[in-house]
């Protein structure tokens, strides 16, 4: 049996002792990086994209020449959505735009500066649209109560934030302000809406008047928030000239109301038929009637008078409530072709009596072409009535 000597079990006691050394070590080191992470694979998630819909778009009209009660300019201040419905306009109403100078100087803004704001305070970069105009003035005018306060006397026990709010048209007796319009583009649009809601009550009267309404009139600026007419109606008799008109339409918020100053021109009047009318028909007093007729459709060659028509002759097919012009009807036909004539001949105090055909169609007056039956001749002759014709001669020169 080989023995072993002490040596021997030391080498194997420190090959044991170094063994479980590194092990320790090595689990330390597997144990902390893979609390690290360092070890573990970590998948990341692809960054998130926000897609907009191409025709996703905003639709803002800017107010013109803004007077503030506050310094502080808030988006809902100075411009309003077309959309009365948009659903993130409350909060982006409240967003702050900038501070005014508190010595009343003017300051501009641009449609620009404005569509940063929009996209940075909603984060989504919608599509924005203008109406109006470019830029915008805006001032700050301290209200009546800050004046006070500013002049030393009591102020409130609390101090509050006041909203600001927008006041179309501000004068004191101390400083004018400048009155403002609304764009040309959204004052024409509110005419129009007016007009429409003029023509439910009576279809007839922007027929027979012209409807003239001053856009820069300060009753107007009134209407900056509406989004539709509802009612309008003449408070004053309807006639041509100024009249008053009311106006009551559809806000943002909650219904406005305004009276402005509307003149009314009476459109002419053209003679018209009652019903249609084929070539040849003799009118009377009751196939006529007369009609307002727009300025931009109006032409000289209608007739005014029903007067003039009556007993006349259509020569062309006539609608109904179209205006009649000159050309369209004239002297009834007495004779027409084919007809068989009585033939006067006069030569002086002589007068001779023949029989004849007519050629063509003549009114009283007119020449036509007759043929006599015997012998076949072709002959001109007047008009003088409904079957007669005659033919004046010369009576022979004696010398």
């Amino acid at each position: 049996m080989t023995s072993v000597t002490p040596i021997a079990y030391q080498h194997v006691a420190y090959r044991i002792i170094l063994c479980s050394i590194v092990v320790a070590t090595f689990f330390d080191s597997a144990t902390a990086n893979a609390q690290s992470g360092s070890f573990v694979p970590v998948r990341r998630s692809a960054p998130r994209t926000v897609s907009v819909d191409a025709e996703t778009a905003w639709t803002f009209r800017m107010k013109q020449d803004v007077v503030l009660s506050s310094p502080i300019v808030r988006l809902g201040d100075i411009i309003v959505p077309l959309d009365p419905n948009l659903p993130q306009w409350s909060r982006l109403s409240r967003a702050s735009v900038g501070l005014l100078p508190v010595d009343g100087t003017a300051m501009r803004i641009d449609r620009e500066r404005l569509a940063k704001l929009i996209v940075r305070a909603e984060a989504t970069p919608h599509a924005i649209l203008w109406v109006g105009g470019e830029s915008t003035s805006i001032r700050y005018l301290p209200s009546a109560e800050e004046s006070q306060q500013d002049t030393g006397e009591p102020a409130l026990g609390h101090s509050t934030i006041r909203q600001t709010s927008y006041h179309p048209r501000i004068e004191t007796a101390a400083t004018a302000v400048p009155q403002a319009a609304l764009p040309p583009e959204f004052a024409n649009r509110v005419i129009a809406w007016i007009e429409q809601a003029i023509a439910r009550g009576d279809r007839d009267l922007l027929k027979r008047y012209q409807l003239i309404i001053d856009p820069q009139q300060p009753a107007m600026l009134s209407l900056e928030s509406a989004r539709g007419i509802e009612q309008a109606h003449f408070l004053s008799p309807i006639q041509e000239g100024k009249c008053s008109l009311y106006v009551k339409s559809r806000g943002l918020n909650a219904a406005v109301e305004a009276t402005m100053i509307a003149e009314l021109k009476e459109n002419p009047l053209a003679v018209t038929t009652a019903n249609n009318l084929r070539p040849g028909v003799r009118i009377g007093a009751s196939d006529l009637r007369t009609l307002p007729i727009e300025p931009e459709n109006w032409e000289d060659s209608f007739y005014t008078d029903p007067s003039e028509l009556i007993g006349t002759e259509t020569k062309s097919y006539l609608r109904k409530d179209e205006p009649i012009r000159i050309g369209d009807v004239g002297k009834p036909t007495l004779i027409r072709r084919g007809d068989l004539l009585e033939v006067r001949v006069v030569n002086g105090s002589i007068s001779v009596t023949t029989n004849a055909k007519a050629q063509g169609d003549g009114a009283e007056s007119d020449l036509i072409e007759i043929e006599t039956l015997d012998p076949r001749k072709r002959l001109i002759a007047r008009v003088v009535q409904s079957g007669l014709v005659e033919i004046v001669t010369r009576s022979p020169r004696t010398r």
